[in-house]
């Protein structure tokens, strides 16, 4: 997920108030500067059900929040309480896979500024669709 390239800082991103973000919003919470980048910061986050997130967030020449190993599901939850409780603007999230980038597909994909956990994964799904063809 980033900030889109008209806009690359649009989301304010604050490393300290990021990770405090996430320790406000998640039951167990690790974060840190990343070794050799001093505008990244990875995280590891546990809601109350179990369900893990693993990623990074970057600043340096957008603001950036990247997950690794992510399902869709899991994708679609960190992304709906980042847009819905961290972000200033619901409209200023676009995302790409791993796949469409190895792939060369720079096309920014829209996260849905309004709807539910189901739009969003619906929104991914049909990015991944596309993706593989």
């Amino acid at each position: 997920m980033y900030a889109p390239a008209k806009n690359p800082q649009g989301w304010n991103l604050d490393l300290s108030a990021f990770g405090q973000a996430l320790d406000d919003a998640f039951p167990e919470v690790r974060y840190g500067p990343e070794e050799g980048h001093a505008a990244r910061l990875s995280f590891w986050a546990m809601t109350a059900d179990g369900e893990e997130f693993d990623g990074f967030a970057d600043n340096e020449s957008r603001a950036t929040i990247a997950l690794s190993s992510a399902t869709v599901d899991e994708a679609a939850r960190f992304i709906l309480w980042l847009r819905d409780s961290y972000l200033p603007a619901p409209d200023l999230i676009r995302f790409t896979s791993e796949l469409a980038y190895e792939r060369k597909i720079d096309t920014d994909w829209r996260v849905p500024a309004t709807g539910d956990h189901a739009r969003i994964a619906d929104e991914i799904k049909h990015h991944i669709q596309v993706v593989v063809g």
